[in-house]
């Protein structure tokens, strides 16, 4: 009689399902930063109008509409289309002017699914 003896082998790496898994997960990383990527780089780009302010020569003499027309001049430069004027409110006090930014970027994700993104920022720009 010829005794047949069988090993199993353990497993090593991953099966075809196991690289499957893990390419669906890496997609949705992939896909979540494709989406998110320019409105990380839109915030980054208010910051730094905002704080070009701080730079601008006699700006707490400025009046708030020539305040606005410089933040307008700098967000039409850097391709900003997702800030209006209404998101901005421009306080004038003694000796300086505090500049403060607040709104919201609506994401569509997946079907009925958003991400709210809520942003506030100020500056406080004082006599140069």
């Amino acid at each position: 009689m010829l005794k047949q003896s069988f090993k199993y082998k353990q497993q090593k790496g991953f099966t075809l399902v196991g690289w499957i898994f893990v390419m669906a997960i890496a997609g949705y990383f992939i896909y979540l930063a494709m989406i998110l990527t320019p409105f990380i780089v839109g915030n980054h780009t208010m910051d730094r109008i905002l704080e070009s302010l701080k730079e601008e020569p006699g700006i707490t003499q400025k009046s708030k509409r020539e305040i606005w027309r410089l933040i307008e001049n700098r967000m039409l430069i850097n391709q900003v289309r997702s800030v209006t004027k209404d998101d901005f409110e421009i306080v004038k006090e003694n000796n300086k002017v505090i500049v403060y930014l607040e709104y919201d970027d609506k994401i569509r994700f997946m079907n009925h699914v958003y991400i709210l993104i809520e942003r506030n920022k100020s500056v406080e720009l004082v006599r140069n």
